[in-house]
C-alpha cells in the first residue's frame, strides 16, 4: 500500500506540475515500499532512492521557482521559503541518516513526507494555480 496514492483532488490542471508531484510521490513510495515490506536490509537501493528523492524535490522547485520568476508571482518569496524549509528538513534528515544507517528515522520522516506533500499541494501550490493559468502555464 502507498504512503501517498495519488488522488484526482490533487490534480492543479498544470500539466507539468501535476506530472512533477506524481513522479514525487511515486519516488517516496517507493522508498516507503522498502520499509513495509521490510526490505531495508538493501543499504544501496535505499540509498539511491533517498538521492532521488531530495534531486527530484530540487528539480520540481525549481520548476515553480522558474515560473514564479519568468511571471513575476507575488507570492514568490514565501512559497520559496517554504521550499527551503523543506531542503532543510530532509538534508538535515539524509545527514542524520548517512551518519547512523539507523532505519527507525523512516517512520518519522514518512509521516512528515506524508503530510507535507499532500499539505503543500493542496494548499500552497493551490495557491499558485490561477496565476500559472493567467500566464498561460497549463
Amino acid at each position: 500500500m502507498p504512503l501517498i496514492e495519488w488522488k484526482s483532488e490533487y490534480a492543479l490542471g498544470v500539466k507539468e506540475i501535476d506530472e512533477q508531484h506524481q513522479k514525487m510521490l511515486s519516488i517516496i513510495n517507493r522508498l516507503y515500499d522498502l520499509f513495509t515490506d521490510k526490505k531495508h536490509e538493501d543499504q544501496g537501493e535505499i540509498d539511491k532512492i533517498i538521492k532521488e528523492m531530495a534531486d527530484y524535490a530540487v528539480y520540481h522547485f525549481e520548476t515553480e521557482e522558474k515560473y514564479f520568476q519568468l511571471y513575476a508571482y507575488e507570492k514568490s518569496t514565501e512559497h520559496i521559503e517554504v521550499h527551503n524549509q523543506y531542503r532543510t528538513k530532509i538534508d538535515a534528515w539524509r545527514i542524520k541518516y548517512a551518519a547512523d544507517k539507523n532505519t527507525a528515522i523512516f517512520f518519522e520522516i514518512s509521516e512528515f513526507l506524508q503530510n507535507w506533500w499532500t499539505w503543500h499541494i493542496n494548499n500552497t501550490d493551490r495557491d499558485y494555480v490561477p496565476f500559472m493559468k493567467a500566464n498561460g502555464v497549463v
